[in-house]
């Protein structure tokens, strides 16, 4: 699936948002639970950072977990002593600037999060910030296959009863941009927030791509539709 080149405005009746890197910042945090566990497991941190950013953490063991601990870090146990180490942690969370204020504003029939974190994590991130609890939450925990399959933004539009080509993706990583164009999304918006390099959301196809919510205002209109619109400097 190629990416189409989408520009401003841009009309949807539904908004899919990622979570980590694009409405909450947690990359610090992320990765230095990921160092440690490198360190304890002799596996090479920057390679392993390197493909996990936008992935559930079930698809990293099975790509990383040494040979004989695989059956045992991939049991629903264990992944949630992984995660709820990282979610405890908030040193270092920082909210993308726009993204509280452009969830408040959205009526909740039109709006997701899709992520790849699991729901005990994804939940309880959005109670440390304060931001808007989700009416729809795809985690990983309700996915067989994670990004950059489109299983969970598949999901995710059936669930608020549209078709994947009429909503719009926010996303921060290659795999999560991937898996929105793959389910043949309206438009697939890079978040540029300091995730990933800018030039690989560019190669893996997002477009446009902004900094954060604050460049952008978003309308939901008496017909139901939403208009994107780049927000006048």
């Amino acid at each position: 699936m190629t990416a189409s080149l989408s520009q401003f405005p841009i009309r949807c009746r539904g908004i899919l948002f990622d979570m980590d890197g694009t409405l909450i910042d947690t990359t610090a945090i992320v990765e230095r639970h990921w160092k440690i566990w490198c360190n304890a497991h002799d596996v090479d941190y920057h390679t392993l950072i390197a493909t996990s950013h936008g992935r559930p953490s079930f698809e990293i063991m099975k790509q990383w977990a040494p040979a004989h601990l695989q059956e045992e870090y991939q049991t629903v146990e264990y992944l949630r002593k992984l995660e709820g180490g990282v979610a405890n942690d908030q040193d270092g969370m920082i909210l993308i600037p726009g993204a509280m204020e452009l969830l408040k504003s959205l009526p909740r029939t039109h709006w997701a999060v899709v992520t790849s974190a699991g729901i005990d994590m994804a939940t309880q991130r959005f109670a440390q910030t304060g931001l808007a609890t989700p009416p729809i939450l795809v985690s990983s925990n309700h996915v067989t296959r994670g990004k950059p399959h489109p299983e969970g933004y598949i999901s995710a539009a059936q669930q608020l009863g549209l078709d994947p080509k009429d909503c719009v993706v926010f996303e921060d990583a290659p795999s999560g941009i991937r898996a929105g164009i793959a389910a043949e999304a309206k438009a697939v918006i890079g978040m540029n927030t300091g995730t990933m390099p800018l030039d690989h959301l560019i190669e893996a196809g997002a477009s446009p791509i902004i900094n954060s919510f604050e460049e952008v205002d978003v309308k939901v209109g008496a017909d139901g539709w939403i208009e994107i619109t780049k927000r006048e400097a």
